[in-house]
């Protein structure tokens, strides 16, 4: 068994310490706004009420803060009516300027959210950095927003951080950086305390949750081994084969929001349909994922990653399937491929590029070269067309709906254009419902896997264990853990 160093292992709770703990990478910041990792998100779904949740089960969204959101008929302009009786934890209301302000700034500052804003939403206006003229107050409880184009997924976006609210004193003041050392949130847990070793999350009449800055998963892990640690946000490679004996009904794998593609620019024309689909046959994406990638990601088998619900589909990307005679003989039908094969990444993504460079290598006897350029260097080399191979895209379903994983690969960078998918995803998102546009995402989809200008590779899970005095956890793929619903048995 592991044993995590002893200075991690003393700064967790003693075995009789009535408080819940969880381990968790730190997180960049607690300014809402600015949000942008795992932890960050965690903390947030416990310490802000957004405008909606997300049904567990379903993957849907649930009112919250909001008492309504509604569009009359065109998904453009949207009114959202709040609860009544909404407060942050220093005791003010929680108003609709408590929200229309709170964007305002996340786009003004140019935080993390911005772009959620603005070129997810769309928010008409929101590339303006002193106001959003999408942005209309009629009340108290009533503001409207005015998208530059019909989104019928608006409602269930608004459960991210960008759109959570921020008091009217800290709006005022600008004092970001006091306020990121203690938010004040008006969800149904405060923080009391907030530094770089651990969060500590209070709410009347239920036990205090500390949120504890462990880096590594397996010190998270062999914590909850030795009852120090009640939730291990992450799991090491090293103990997932062993996950399920030492922890049995005390672990639970929960499904991505992102896709890591290999995506191809559409001005270098070696590269045709049959070519690209040949390259995909190639490539064993499980022996990626369960040796360079460390059992944290699952295979593709479509583009809508995994935690995307509801409206996907299983199975839908047959060339995904590893299958180097096929390939082979697809490589040769489609006149072979002449020249270096180039694979355009980021530093970070090295040691499975290369695992991919090698089975191509391998499979189909062609010359393959990892080409590593930092993040701003691949985007220049993209913008000014330099980039003669696929490259590595990260791509993320910002709400839970199809169309929101495909439309991302419209913006990859590709080049790629093709009327009809555009159109396809446009239906998608304009259908008078989230559920009336799942037949053309699927129908766009379709499409994008056939062309493969954008190859599926894997969909990174989370991994969680628990402690025997918990009840199971609850966690969904856009908020993570649901810190509020820890509780312990009886």
């Amino acid at each position: 068994m592991l044993v995590a160093p002893l200075a991690v292992m003393t700064a967790l709770r003693e075995p009789d310490d009535p408080r819940l703990s969880v381990g968790a990478a730190p997180p960049a910041t607690l300014v809402p706004g600015d949000i942008r990792d795992a932890t960050g998100r965690m903390i947030a779904g416990a310490v802000w009420t957004g405008l909606v949740t997300y049904d567990p089960r379903t993957g849907s969204p649930v009112p919250a803060a909001a008492e309504s959101i509604t569009s009359g008929g065109d998904r453009t302009v949207w009114t959202v009516r709040l609860r009544p009786g909404g407060r942050f934890h220093d005791g003010t209301p929680v108003t609709a300027r408590s929200f229309t302000d709170a964007w305002t700034a996340v786009v003004r500052e140019g935080w993390h959210g911005a772009r959620t804003i603005s070129e997810v939403a769309r928010i008409k206006g929101a590339s303006d950095k002193s106001s959003v003229e999408g942005l209309k107050v009629s009340d108290d409880r009533t503001f409207e927003v005015t998208l530059d184009r019909p989104l019928n997924g608006f409602p269930a976006l608004l459960g991210d951080p960008a759109f959570l609210p921020m008091p009217e004193s800290v709006l005022r003041s600008r004092d970001w950086s006091s306020y990121g050392r203690r938010p004040i949130g008006n969800g149904p847990y405060r923080i009391s305390a907030h530094g770089p070793r651990e969060t500590v999350l209070e709410r009347p009449n239920a036990r205090t949750i500390v949120v504890k800055a462990i880096p590594k998963p397996a010190d998270q892990y062999a914590a909850v081994e030795v009852n120090r640690l009640d939730v291990a946000t992450a799991v090491p490679a090293e103990r997932h084969e062993t996950m399920d004996s030492e922890f049995r009904n005390r672990h639970l794998t929960l499904p991505g929001r992102t896709m890591t593609h290999l995506a191809f620019p559409s001005w270098e024309k070696r590269f045709t349909p049959a070519v690209r689909q040949a390259l995909s046959l190639a490539i064993d994406r499980t022996a990626i994922t369960e040796g360079s990638l460390g059992d944290q990601a699952t295979p593709a088998n479509s583009l809508v990653p995994p935690g995307v619900l509801p409206g996907r589909r299983e199975g839908q990307c047959r060339l995904c399937i590893y299958d180097p005679r096929a390939a082979t003989a697809a490589l040769t039908d489609a006149g072979g491929l002449n020249g270096t094969l180039n694979i355009w990444h980021e530093p970070s993504d090295a040691a499975w590029v290369e695992t991919i460079a090698e089975q191509l290598r391998k499979n189909l006897t062609i010359d393959v070269q990892p080409r590593p350029l930092p993040t701003a260097d691949l985007r220049k080399a993209l913008d000014e067309r330099e980039v003669d191979g696929p490259f590595v895209v990260h791509s993320i379903a910002p709400y839970p709906a199809p169309v929101a994983a495909l439309r991302p690969l419209l913006e990859a960078g590709t080049g790629y254009q093709d009327d009809y998918v555009s159109d396809l995803i446009d239906q998608a998102e304009s259908a008078t419902t989230p559920e009336n546009g799942v037949t053309p995402a699927r129908l766009a989809e379709s499409t994008l896997l056939r062309d493969m200008t954008a190859m599926p590779l894997w969909s990174p899970h989370d991994h969680f264990v628990w402690s025997e005095r918990l009840h199971p956890i609850t966690a969904t793929p856009f908020t993570g853990l649901s810190l509020s619903r820890l509780a312990l048995k009886n």
